[in-house]
This record gives C-alpha cells, sequence and structure tokens, in this order.
C-alpha cells in the first residue's frame, strides 16, 4: 500500500457530508420512536421537550458526532500513521480497513458484528468504569451532570470522553482486523441503543432484565441515589456488571438525578473548562429534585 492509498483508506475516520445526513437522520427517528414512548411510558414526570437543559444537549448532539469527531479522528489517524510507519506502508494490505485482514476477516460478517459488539462493550465497560475514578471522573461528570434525562440527553459527552471511549473501543477492533463493514453495520444499532436506553422510559425488559440492558437499567447508572452510585457501567450486556460486582438492578426506580457532590453551569463554556478546573469534592454522580413517589416497574 502507498502512502496516498494509506491516508485514502483512514479517511472515513473524518466526518463528511453524509455525517450531517446521518445525525439529522439519527435525530428525526428517534424523535418519531422514542418522544411518543416517552410521552405513553415515562419514568419520571417531566416536561416531554422543554426540559431543563435542552438546548444545550441539542447542541450537544450536533457537536459531539461532527465536531468532536474530528478531534478523535485526528488522534486515531496519528495513532494508526505511527502503527502504519512501524509495520511498514508496503506491509499493509490494501482497502485493510474496508475489508480487515487476517482470519478475523474471513469470518461471516454476522459473526464479525456479534463479536464487535461484545468486544466493544466489554471494553466500553472497563473504559467507562475507568472515568468515574479520579480525574477522569470530572471528564465523564458532564455525561452525568442532567438533572431531567430523556433520549437527546445521550450526546451530553465533553471531547476528551468521547476520546477516550471511541479509541479504546475502536483500535483493537481494527488491529484485530475486524472489517469496517461489519463495523458501519453496527454502529447504526449502536447509536440508536444508547440513545433509547437514555429515554425517560420506565421498561426493564421483565424476564429479559438480566440479558440486555434496559432503560430502567441504565436509570440506576445515571441516578444520584447513593444506592445508585458506581453501578451499572455495562451499556449493552449486564453480565459485565454481573460479573464484576457492579450490578443493581432492583424492582424500583431512582428518584433522583444529577451530581452528588458538585454542580456544573448549564453553559457550554463551563462544560468544557470543568475537568480543568481544580476541586477538594468528588463531583459524584450534588443531588438533583426530586421526581416524587415512583410507580414500580412493570413485572415480567
Amino acid at each position: 500500500m502507498t502512502h496516498d492509498e494509506f491516508f485514502h483508506s483512514i479517511s472515513p475516520l473524518f466526518p463528511g457530508a453524509d455525517s450531517v445526513t446521518q445525525v439529522v437522520a439519527l435525530a428525526g427517528l428517534c424523535a418519531i420512536l422514542l418522544t411518543p414512548a416517552e410521552r405513553f411510558a415515562p419514568a419520571h414526570a417531566q416536561p416531554l421537550l422543554w426540559r431543563k437543559g435542552f438546548w444545550l444537549d441539542a447542541f450537544y448532539w450536533f457537536c459531539t458526532p461532527l465536531l468532536t469527531r474530528c478531534f478523535t479522528g485526528a488522534i486515531l489517524a496519528v495513532i494508526l500513521i505511527l502503527a502504519a510507519a512501524c509495520i511498514g506502508f508496503e506491509n499493509i494490505p490494501k482497502d485493510f480497513l474496508i475489508k480487515g485482514f487476517g482470519p478475523v476477516s474471513r469470518q461471516p460478517l454476522w459473526l464479525q458484528c456479534f463479536e464487535i459488539l461484545l468486544l466493544s462493550d466489554f471494553v466500553d465497560y472497563w473504559t467507562h468504569r475507568g472515568l468515574h475514578v479520579g480525574r477522569f471522573w470530572r471528564i465523564h461528570a458532564i455525561h452525568h451532570s442532567p438533572e431531567e434525562m430523556n433520549w437527546i440527553s445521550s450526546s451530553r459527552v465533553h471531547p476528551l470522553n468521547d476520546l477516550i471511549t471511541r479509541s479504546c473501543q475502536l483500535l483493537p477492533i481494527l488491529l484485530l482486523g475486524f472489517a469496517a463493514l461489519a463495523i458501519v453495520s453496527v454502529v447504526p444499532l449502536v447509536a440508536f441503543y444508547v440513545m433509547f436506553l437514555h429515554a425517560n422510559l420506565k421498561w426493564d425488559f421483565g424476564p429479559f432484565r438480566w440479558i440486555l440492558v434496559s432503560p430502567a437499567y441504565h436509570r440506576w447508572h445515571h441516578a444520584s441515589d447513593e444506592e445508585g452510585i458506581d453501578r451499572n457501567f455495562a451499556g449493552i450486556f449486564p453480565i459485565w456488571d454481573v460479573l464484576f460486582g457492579t450490578a443493581h438492578f432492583p424492582r424500583y426506580l431512582p428518584t433522583k438525578y444529577g451530581l452528588r457532590n458538585d454542580s456544573i453551569p448549564e453553559s457550554l463554556s463551563a462544560h468544557m473548562f470543568f475537568p480543568f478546573r481544580r476541586s477538594t469534592k468528588k463531583a459524584a454522580p450534588p443531588a438533583a429534585p426530586d421526581h416524587g413517589p415512583q410507580p414500580p416497574l412493570p413485572q415480567p
């Protein structure tokens, strides 16, 4: 592979015109499917649309996948270029990102998709758990700052958080040789599922509540109730929380959301500089307003 071919092959790491279309399309899909669901099966009584923090979250919705992706893509590109320089550009197969390489790429596409889901969720569990520790928490605290959550609040992510998460997930997948076709097949599904998990829904999947992460399960991760702190890190499969002792899924919902020991002004500049501010407290997931008595979760 020549240098020009290599740089062309890694260009999908950066957003293009199609990225804008995808962001708008995903917003439309979520609005059509999730907003009515929040109307008829809400986890908590809150404004359906104009809730606290809506406009900031709307900005994040476009900033995170577009502007932030430029930053993340640049870092990933540098890492891949350095790896390619060590291996030798001439030793890298053409279209190594599109077709993959090695024995992994020769597996059926459906199996690669499943393995990518499993591997990325396992890596995300430990990355996510690490972001709750020490100084890293102040990067991730931005995501935990909403006191009223719905599907659009899922996009509230600091650029450094996005860089850490995406890099830790994507690099192993690329270096193991998975085909890009499998990766792009999984990404839209995972993106929608993340929005779904943050929706203001009380669903817990009944008899399958321990098979897949549900909105009710993920609400305990965002709870500022003491019993929910540092719990439920898994994004798709609860098995990681079960195996590593961080699962918490009672038959009732949390009452409070937001940060427990700190607060972040609802402004973009405050969010961007928050990780770099000195603090003597852990901004662990300052108590948000009480949503009042909550109905029990539906029984399976």
